[in-house]
């Protein structure tokens, strides 16, 4: 598969390619997946919201986290809604889950909404960080949780997608980002992945994973 063609879809999919590009993407990403939804402790009852939910695949591991979880996930691309939708019409067809096509930066909720939401590899994507999270600080509840996973820019070992749309990290750059936010990390963590063959080369991957809290603030409005 051609690199150039499958790292210009990965921001946003599009068109039978998109699709596929995901499904070959699925595998790749469920250790990440599976150790965000874990880092969560997403449990009966909670109220959550996946920020990039891709295809939904894995959707059904979030609502195996427990009884009466409430699943919202957004997409800024159409093709994904319409896949997750497809992948997962008996759960939507429960009430429990619901998916939007939505930015990060226009998310369409009410206050404190949500008390774990959740972002896996897209902060690469993020146009202004800084606004990103206060949307997110809006729509967590006070005492929610909050997950960004990625894979951190390591110099010799990353995918090198920088030409194509992301913004590649490195821990400290996201840390930052993080401190500069209404935001505090209660827990970080880096976790070794199986290397990988990709665009001719083997690279060691590392998953990085931020659960962080609410920096209490008086109202809202002091954000702005």
């Amino acid at each position: 598969m051609d690199f150039e063609k499958v790292a210009k879809q990965l921001a946003h999919p599009t068109g039978t390619f998109g699709v596929e590009v995901v499904l070959g993407m699925n595998h790749l990403n469920e250790f990440i997946n599976k150790n965000t939804y874990d880092l969560l402790q997403i449990s009966d009852s909670d109220k959550v919201l996946e920020i990039g939910l891709g295809n939904g695949k894995f959707i059904q591991n979030i609502l195996n986290c427990g009884n009466n979880i409430s699943y919202t996930g957004i997409d800024i691309s159409h093709t994904m809604i319409t896949e997750a939708k497809k992948l997962n019409d008996k759960f939507i067809r429960t009430g429990f889950v619901n998916l939007i096509l939505a930015d990060i930066e226009k998310m369409p909720f009410l206050e404190e909404s949500f008390n774990k939401i959740c972002t896996i590899n897209t902060i690469y994507f993020w146009k202004n960080p800084a606004k990103a999270l206060e949307r997110v600080y809006r729509v967590l509840s006070k005492d929610g949780l909050f997950m960004i996973s990625f894979r951190p820019y390591i110099e010799g070992q990353s995918l090198n997608f920088s030409e194509y749309g992301f913004t590649e990290y490195k821990t400290e750059e996201v840390e930052s980002i993080i401190h500069k936010a209404n935001f505090k990390i209660v827990e970080k963590k880096s976790l070794n992945e199986a290397p990988i063959e990709f665009n001719g080369q083997t690279h060691n991957m590392i998953s990085q994973y931020y659960l962080l809290q609410k920096i209490k603030v008086n109202n809202y409005n002091e954000l702005k």
